[in-house]
């Protein structure tokens, strides 16, 4: 799978089936939809595609209601892997491509672009300056550049559609099991182990401490608090742990959100190399504690929870 950061040189550009959207959480309904791009694609001898944004459209116009972020962009190119999608399209969404009219953005980005021959999106998808273009204004277009355009089909859990927005409620609950059934897999986050203050350290919990949002971003993950969490690729198996995500309200106040794990007897440097942290069960909602006395009571009493959770001697 290929990834480009912006659209392809003229000379790179190959005929594709291209489904348009944030892929955010690559759930099971992406999943369905991803499946119908590869088929489609493999049927009219086209390259199988994704385009997508970053930042998510909402967060760039408004960054104080913009949806949480169920996977950082690195996360979703991972998910996205032996998926049979061979080419990942990230345009920035910027002022630029925010004022394109809806027949610019099909006509300069999809048809001259990327030349799109099979389109999908879903039947609530909006494009365009002022979000003027719509599905059916896409089939329209279509007809005159010579494309087909095809609905994004819905997967249901219970009565709704399994949806991103329904993964974020459910993250934001605590309710782990409902997002992993609708993601398809276990939910987790990953990211390069960066150098901290130590202070975990010196409260006797070490951590690795990872950044799950681009730096200076004004967006929010949507998940935080405390977790008994495993680790992977850093041993042959899982490591065992617990893991706070959020803005450090007790140590820190720049507000930034990291994730810290404290992995259970594990002692080796792992500055710099990419961990994925899998979430099981919630034990608690961050807090800001009076004294780090009590923040050292707090994550060993974390501890012992996370590993009854895990099925660890305590």
């Amino acid at each position: 799978m290929k990834v480009f950061r912006g659209l392809p040189k003229p000379e790179d550009r190959l005929d594709c089936a291209v489904a348009i959207g944030n892929f955010d959480g690559v759930h099971l309904g992406h999943q369905a939809l991803i499946r119908e791009v590869v088929e489609a694609a493999h049927a009219r001898l086209l390259c199988p595609a994704i385009l997508t944004f970053e930042p998510h459209p909402r967060e760039f116009f408004n960054p104080s209601a913009a949806p949480a972020r169920i996977l950082s962009l690195h996360d979703k190119v991972e998910a996205l892997k032996g998926s049979g999608i061979e080419r990942v399209y990230i345009l920035k969404f910027d002022e630029k491509l925010a004022s394109l009219s809806p027949y610019d953005f099909v006509k300069d980005l999809l048809v001259e672009g990327l030349h799109a021959r099979w389109v999908t999106v879903g039947e609530n998808f909006h494009f365009g300056a002022k979000r003027a273009g719509d599905f059916h204004t896409l089939e329209d277009l279509g007809k005159e550049f010579h494309f087909e355009v095809h609905p994004m089909p819905m997967i249901y859990h219970g009565e709704a559609a399994i949806s991103s927005s329904r993964i974020r409620q459910a993250l934001a609950r605590g309710d782990i099991a409902s997002a992993n059934y609708m993601l398809g897999r276990h939910y987790s986050l990953s990211g390069k182990v960066l150098h901290g203050k130590q202070l975990g350290r010196k409260l006797g919990f070490p951590t690795i401490n990872q950044r799950i949002l681009p730096p200076y971003s004004k967006a929010r993950p949507a998940i935080t608090g405390v977790y008994a969490v495993k680790a992977h690729g850093i041993a042959p198996r899982p490591i065992e742990g617990v893991a706070c995500i959020g803005k450090r309200p007790t140590v820190d106040d720049h507000g930034e959100y990291l994730l810290e794990t404290h992995l259970f007897n594990f002692h080796e440097d792992l500055y710099d190399k990419i961990v994925n942290v899998e979430f099981f069960a919630k034990i608690r909602d961050e807090k800001k504690f009076n004294s780090l006395e009590e923040l050292r009571a707090a994550i060993a009493d974390d501890q012992k929870k996370a590993k009854q959770i895990l099925g660890l001697s305590v």
